[in-house]
Parts: C-alpha cells; structure tokens; sequence
C-alpha cells in the first residue's frame, strides 16, 4: 500500500516531477558519457602501452636498466628461454638488440633507439607490424635485407616525408569536388616541395583565408603527402671496444601508433644485419619481451621467471608503464569521482522538491498522522518517493546514456584538432568509448544512496509536524 501512494504522490505535481526527472536524466548521461570517453581512453591507451611499447613482461640485464650500454646483455639466456617456454598460458616472447644510434639522412640526423628483431617472431609480441600506413610501404622482411622500418615522426624529422601539389594531386582533388578557387589560389607553389608540414602549414596559411584552411587545409595536407621509401638512412653506433661504425639501411616501411614520443625514437631492423655492424659473430640480447593470455598472470610469471638468474630483472608492464596502470587502477576511483560530482549536485534539486511537496501536503500529512498513520509509515512514503522520483530519472539516463556511448563506440569521437597533443602523451586523436556493467551497478548503488539520503531532512520535517496544527493549515 505505501509503495501504491508513493507512486501515485510523485506524479500529483507533473510539472515539478518531470523537471527532477529530466535533470536526472541528463545528469546521468553526462555522467555516462565522461566515463565512457575516459574508460575508452584508457583502454586505448593500455592496449597500445602492451601491444606496441612493453609487453606484458619484459626481461633485461639488472645493470641496463641503470646504463644502457651494448655489453649489458640478458644472462644466462639459455636458461631464461626454457623458463619462458614453460610458462602456462605463454602467448609469444622475442629476444631483442637494442642500442643507441645516430640516424643521419642528407637533410637531416636524430638519435634513436634501434630495436634489432626476428620480424615474424615480433608479431607474436608486438602490434607494429598493423601500424604501417597506407601506402607508406611494408613491415620487416627477412628476404629483403639491408632494410629499416621507422615512424612517421622519425620520418618527418629526418625529412623523408613532405609535401607537394603535382598534377596528380590537383586532378584527385578536382575530382573529388575540391573547390577551384582554393586550388587557383594555390597555383604559385605548383610542384613546390616542402619537407616540414610546418613550412607547408605556413604556406597555407598565407594563401588561403581562415575559414578556407579549417575546412581544407588537413585534405590538402593529407593529399600533397609524399614518403620517400627506400630512401637510405645512415646509422652509427658504437661496437663492444667504444668503436664507432656505421651501416646504411634502406626505408622499406614507416609505421604510426598513437604515442609520438615512443615513435619520435624507435626504429626496427633485422637483428642479423644489426649484428653484422657490431661484430658479425652473435646476436646480443638486450631485452626479451613476453606476451600471456591473462594479462592478470603477469604477477605470478615475472616471480616464476625472478629466481632464474640473480643477473637479470624482470619487470611487468605496470612497472614499465607505470602511466597506463595508474589509470587502469584507479578507473574505479573517476566511477565514483564524476557520478559524485553529478549526484552531488541532483542532491540539491530533489531536496528542494521534496521541501515544496512537504509544505503544500501539510495538511495531508497531518491527518494521515491524526487518524494512525505512525511516524515510521510517514518517513517510509516520503523515502519512497524521493527513491522513485531519483530512479525514474536515472533509469532514463542509463539506458539514454548507454545507447549513445554504444553508437559513439562504434563510430568514434574524433578530436582531430588536438590530436597533435593527444598523441604527445600517448593518446589517440580518435576515442572509441567503452561503457561496462560494473559502472552501471555502481551508477545505481549511488543513485539510491543519494535518494535516501536526500529525504532525510523532507522526512524529518514532515515528522516534527504537530497533527492538530498541520490540519489547520490551509
């Protein structure tokens, strides 16, 4: 009987109902769809820390991690890799070179790491291989030798990608519709080429007027982008005994994943050619890099793997990506920071209403009270319907905000305008939200803590009502 009432007092005043419902609703959909970009970031940004950066577990010399000189190598490796290919739920593992070299082309040098690797055994650890762009060339093949792979930003510093308006370029964009009087105002730097996107960002924005460059100048820069594959590079890196020497390798791919500072310093080749600038004999093994099936089990395998030699450290991708496992670890600490913050504020809304509701049933209250209705029965309908009104509302916006993450999910939320800084912490420019059933148990546990919490006063009010006078009141 009390839920029956309840139910029928809240909608007494639909006006006033519908408006706690819908800044309920609209609340909860804020609130869903922040999390949603934030669970999705962060899923990205975990997933390409494992798949593209550490691995589950990476194993290296205790004296590399401090200095990473060339001598520093994996001990006991034969007894590590048996260790390794016992481990249950083994997925992939690599043994890797790395060094430090100095990447020269004609135009340009930089300093970056050099991973030397098995390309087909890298696959089984590492996602670059799905990161060449379009039309930028191949991943590392072992039949065809002498060559290098590097990324975009590698690219653009040592200016083997740049920009250029050639016939074919014109006549693809005049057939896509492209507006003439832009491409007219462009023909002064016809077959012009520009080997920075800053000198041809400026160009750009000299000929064209603001409005023409936000809506073309990003088509007109993907367009006029050229990469100079099987351009030579020249590396030098110092041997064993301190000895500088130096190899030349072709481009034979250029990759991209969503962290410029992992891409602005890493580049792959053949392990074999690598060894063939050192010393020609054996492979050096600086880092051996290891996938599971259960990311969970990464604890459990470095301590199986620790005890093996008392040379080398093993290391789980939280400790070697400390950035992407705080977020994931306190994911369930924003759950609770943003829906508090919109709780926080519907708190006040559904207080007030529940207020008015009070002083206009004043004399209701009053005879209920008169005739036996005992003070428990009294705060439980008015408890029930604030819980009603607050569920009402953030039913709505849970399944309102569940539909639109899952359409954005597919679809993605594109930021392309600050994309450049995105991906200069490691986050994508485009997010694909992720919304999980844990977050909706907990939306539900806050929204029904903060109605019982919010009727307490109404309810304390209506309870401090003397009967005799509350019937006197018109």
């Amino acid at each position: 009987m009390i839920l029956s009432i309840s139910w029928k007092n809240i909608w007494r005043n639909k006006v006033r109902s519908l408006v706690v419902i819908v800044a309920s609703t609209l609340g909860i959909i804020s609130g869903v769809m922040v999390v949603g970009i934030m669970e999705g970031w962060v899923e990205q940004r975990l997933h390409d820390a494992i798949y593209n950066e550490v691995s589950h577990i990476q194993i290296h010399n205790s004296d590399y991690l401090k200095n990473e000189e060339i001598n520093l190598t994996v001990q006991d490796t034969a007894l590590v890799a048996e260790a390794v290919k016992q481990l249950p739920g083994l997925k992939g593992w690599v043994a890797r070179t790395k060094m430090v070299v100095m990447a020269n082309t004609p135009w340009a040098n930089t300093g970056i790491f050099i991973y030397g690797i098995d390309p087909e055994r890298e696959k089984q650890v590492s996602e670059i291989y799905k990161k060449i762009i379009p039309g930028a060339g191949n991943y590392l093949d072992k039949d065809k030798p002498g060559t290098i792979l590097i990324s975009d930003k590698t690219a653009e510093i040592l200016k083997l990608k740049q920009y250029c308006l050639t016939d074919t370029v014109i006549g693809k964009l005049e057939r896509g519709e492209f507006p003439k009087s832009v491409l007219s105002k462009l023909a002064g730097i016809k077959d012009e080429r520009f080997r920075s996107p800053k000198d041809f960002r400026a160009i750009l924005k000299s000929l064209l007027t603001g409005k023409e460059l936000d809506n073309y100048g990003r088509q007109l820069m993907d367009s006029s982008l050229e990469y100079k594959i099987r351009n030579k590079i020249q590396i030098t890196l110092s041997d064993e005994q301190g000895t500088p020497v130096q190899g030349t390798f072709r481009v034979c791919g250029i990759y991209r994943t969503t962290n410029t500072g992992f891409d602005q310093v890493t580049a792959f080749v053949n392990a074999g050619e690598l060894a063939a600038l050192y010393d020609g004999k054996s492979i050096l093994i600086h880092e051996i890099a290891i996938m599971i099936e259960d990311i969970e089990n990464a604890g459990s395998a470095k301590e199986k793997l620790s005890g093996i030699s008392r040379h080398n450290t093993v290391s789980t991708w939280k400790e070697l990506a400390p950035d992407a496992a705080m977020m994931n670890d306190f994911m369930i600490i924003y759950y609770f920071i943003f829906i508090g913050i919109v709780m926080f504020a519907l708190a006040f809304g559904i207080i007030n209403t529940m207020m008015m509701t009070i002083l206009e049933r004043t004399r209701e209250l009053g005879m209920l009270m008169a005739i036996g209705m005992n003070r428990r029965r009294i705060f439980s309908m008015i408890m029930l319907e604030t819980i009603f009104l607050t569920v009402v509302g953030a039913a709505a916006g849970m399944v309102g905000g569940w539909v639109i993450v899952m359409s954005l999910g597919k679809t993605g939320i594109h930021f392309l305008s600050w994309g450049e800084g995105f991906e200069a912490i490691g986050f994508a420019a485009t997010v694909y939200p992720v919304i999980t059933p844990f977050f909706f148990i907990i939306i539900t546990i806050m929204v029904i803590s903060t109605a019982i919490i919010s009727s307490v006063w109404p309810a304390r009010k209506a309870l401090k009502l003397d009967p005799a006078e509350a019937i006197r009141t018109e």
